[in-house]
């Protein structure tokens, strides 16, 4: 639970802002979201030149897969029977978007940083816990999903 609660709260309530707010980066009275992103453009600095694709990707987290974390949070304590289908599919669309994320900045020559030092902290460090985690949740959750095909596959040939 505490994963979908940060990962939701943060695409809402960080990504969102950076994507609603184009002149994040020139503004005369900057809030504290504004220098998040001033900061994380020394990692990236795709965010602060708005490049339209990384705009996209962060747009459709911020929209789509924020306020599904918020409701597998939701959901977990429940006990639905859309809980893992729900986390698999937010876990694909974390994971889509950061291949996406991570294959751009290869294509385009891996030359957004402004050192190692931001390349490791900002670029790889910060976004490597949505690579790892939502890997770790969706193999739960398909073999969950899975099991209880099987288990209703056997139920019905009994």
């Amino acid at each position: 639970m505490c994963w979908w609660a940060f990962t939701g709260l943060t695409h809402i309530l960080i990504k969102g802002p950076f994507v609603s707010t184009p002149d994040f980066f020139a503004k005369g009275n900057p809030n504290y979201f504004d220098e998040v992103w001033k900061e994380y453009s020394k990692g990236d600095s795709r965010y602060i030149a708005r490049d339209t694709a990384t705009v996209t990707v962060e747009g459709i987290t911020a929209v789509l897969e924020g306020p599904a974390s918020l409701l597998a949070v939701y959901l977990l304590p429940s006990g639905s029977e859309y809980n893992h289908i729900l986390q698999f599919a937010v876990c694909l669309g974390q994971l889509y978007g950061c291949l996406v994320y991570f294959i751009m900045a290869y294509l385009d020559g891996f030359i957004f940083w402004a050192s190692s030092f931001y390349f490791w902290a900002y670029f790889i460090g910060a976004n490597n816990s949505w690579v790892v985690i939502p890997t770790l949740i969706a193999t739960r959750s398909w073999e969950k999903i899975c099991a209880a095909i099987h288990q209703s596959e056997k139920v019905k040939t009994k």
